[in-house]
């Protein structure tokens, strides 16, 4: 509901399209700080405990939002949303790990994915039309309240009892760290950092589709429906995406989740009303909606059978500098030339994220074959 209209806010308090940029970047920069923080606060104060204090965080922090009127304090909120909020989705999919059994727990990943993708389709139009009637400041004080309902939930249906918790010092975690690096270079440099392209261009959307909307005279609620549009399509593409990963291979949508990202992002410096940009952004959810759940499935994939949270737990930290980076690209590319030189320069990173995935990437979808064989 919130952060497809964030980089909006931003302007309307008075930023530039660089600062805004900026801005929304700092939202991905709390997530990638905080992932390792997320993991070692779970170990030390329990599951439960940490899941309700950060959705009560989440919805202070919102409400905070909705009186701010310049652009300092609003890059502080928005950096400490995105910590955050980080510990809220890693916590609550830590939860499912631990109480899911394994033969059900790919189809409630896959729920949790469904149940984004309709929350992404419906929030931003619902946002749309209360920030365009009432003004921002509303938009984030109903965020505030959806967050506080959800505590209500939480209080009363996340179990009590949860599995032990054996802590680990900083020192075995660094030296581990170090392993996985070194034992799994070439899968980073390779997979990773297609994954890495793929977190920057559905970042880097977030804040050139509604800047786009605005440079071509398109209110707050047209482009919140445009969103809407945009992740209904890939809410009917997740679990079609899914069957396909597990029969032709990741690469067969990986590759293509790429190549439409691209093509869209292509299309964006021609953009020129309402029908254009829905048009570019459905094909941006196509390619996005074809890549779902392809980043878990690959970290899942390429992980040793020994430890697999370790590896990854490495793995998000590393490709979440592409959520990260994604914005902050866009705003300093756009100081420097234009929003469609912007576009363009992501459009050229989705091809080279499509060309590394296609012919560098060997097809983990063998490789897991073939452990189970052996």
């Amino acid at each position: 509901m919130v952060v497809p209209l964030l980089a909006l806010f931003a302007r309307h308090v008075g930023a530039s399209v660089a600062e805004a940029g900026f801005i929304v970047g700092l939202f991905g920069l709390g997530h990638v700080l905080f992932n390792i923080p997320a993991g070692l606060l779970i170990s030390r104060f329990g599951m439960r405990r940490t899941l309700i204090s950060a959705t009560v965080l989440e919805g202070l922090l919102a409400a905070a939002l909705g009186f701010v009127e310049n652009l300092v304090p609003l890059a502080i909120l928005v950096f400490l949303l995105g910590c955050v909020h980080t510990v809220y989705y890693v916590t609550r999919i830590s939860f499912f790990r631990a109480l899911v059994p394994a033969s059900h727990r790919g189809r409630s990943l896959a729920l949790i994915g469904g149940s984004n993708r309709f929350g992404q389709f419906l929030g931003p139009i619902v946002g749309g039309i209360v920030a365009e009637v009432f003004g921002f400041r509303y938009l984030f004080w109903l965020f505030s309240a959806l967050m506080m309902a959800s505590l209500v939930f939480l209080v009363l249906w996340v179990p009590r009892v949860e599995p032990s918790r054996s802590g680990q010092t900083g020192t075995h975690w660094i030296s581990r760290t170090r392993e996985i690096l070194r034992t799994n270079a070439r899968t980073f440099l390779t997979a990773g950092s297609a994954i890495i392209v793929l977190q920057l261009l559905r970042t880097a959307r977030q804040v050139l589709i509604p800047l786009v909307g605005e440079a071509v005279g398109l209110g707050v609620s047209e482009i919140g429906f445009v969103f809407g549009m945009m992740y209904l399509l890939e809410l009917l593409f997740f679990y079609p995406a899914g069957i396909a990963m597990d029969r032709f291979g990741r690469k067969a949508t990986a590759v293509p989740c790429l190549a439409f990202f691209a093509l869209a992002f292509s299309f964006l410096p021609f953009v020129t009303g309402f029908i254009s940009l829905l048009a570019v952004s459905l094909v941006a959810g196509v390619g996005n909606g074809l890549g779902s759940g392809i980043n878990m499935t690959l970290s899942t994939d390429f992980a040793p059978e020994r430890n697999p949270g370790e590896f990854i737990g490495v793995w998000r930290f590393i490709v979440d500098a592409g959520t990260a980076g994604g914005p902050f690209l866009v705003g300093a590319v756009a100081a420097a030339l234009s929003l469609g030189g912007a576009a363009v320069t992501v459009a050229v990173l989705g091809v080279a994220g499509a060309t590394m995935m296609g012919v560098f990437v060997p097809e983990p979808l063998h490789r897991t074959a073939a452990a189970d064989k052996s």
